[in-house]
């Protein structure tokens, strides 16, 4: 291609010396040239592509590397969590044992109130199943009847106070007693458990502090 255009050229510039017209000639080699630019251009065009496929390439495995490591991650955190959370339940059970030991001297020396043990209790409701960390029957000073329902957790807020008092109200209206106390243990306790725990007359004890409020008709009683 190359030879049969320096041909077409020095054709061209022996006719224009001697003054001969060579029209379709020099067409011919205006559209040789035209169609050489294009084909030049096509191959850059092409090069273009092929780079470029190959940056996608890259991108590609870049991404698919970045995809494998977040997986990795994303199974790492939930293994993290499952610890994590196993750990939470391991120091909850710890909290109720520890409770689960203390408080039926606490409330026999504090409230008068004699009772054995307590146990974790299910009551089957008829549409779900209520489940109480403490629950415990005993007797109080005057010899009545008294039901223990306690809830622990290691930090108690007011949220923590309201849920305690909504399940425990679930029980009670399809199993009424005449006296009961209601009763959560923490380790810490935010000042917004203690204004929840006065309005319903739960009683909390911590290692640090005791809320309690006496109330005539018997469902809890203060020191």
């Amino acid at each position: 291609m190359v030879i049969l255009g320096a041909l077409l050229y020095q054709y061209r510039i022996m006719h224009e010396r001697s003054g001969i017209y060579v029209g379709p000639f020099s067409s011919f080699l205006v559209k040789w040239k035209t169609r050489n630019n294009v084909l030049e251009e096509g191959d850059k065009v092409k090069k273009s592509i092929e780079e470029l496929s190959k940056g996608l390439d890259e991108v590609k495995k870049t991404t698919l590397a970045l995809a494998e490591k977040v997986d990795k991650l994303n199974k790492s955190l939930a293994d993290l969590s499952r610890e994590v959370g196993k750990l939470s339940d391991s120091f909850g059970f710890i909290v109720e044992d520890v409770a689960r030991s203390l408080l039926p001297t606490w409330l026999h020396v504090n409230m008068g109130i004699l009772v054995k043990n307590l146990s974790r209790a299910f009551f089957d409701l008829g549409n779900k199943v209520v489940e109480v960390d403490f629950y415990g029957e005993g007797v109080d000073v005057n010899g009545d009847s008294v039901v223990v329902f306690g809830e622990a957790k290691a930090r108690i807020h007011g949220e923590d106070v309201k849920a305690f008092y909504d399940k425990v109200q679930q029980v009670l209206r399809q199993k009424s007693r005449s006296k009961y106390t209601l009763l959560m243990y923490g380790l810490y306790v935010h000042p917004s458990a203690v204004q929840e725990a006065l309005q319903r007359e739960i009683v909390v004890v911590s290692p640090y502090t005791v809320v309690s409020r006496y109330s005539a008709n018997g469902t809890s009683r203060a020191p």
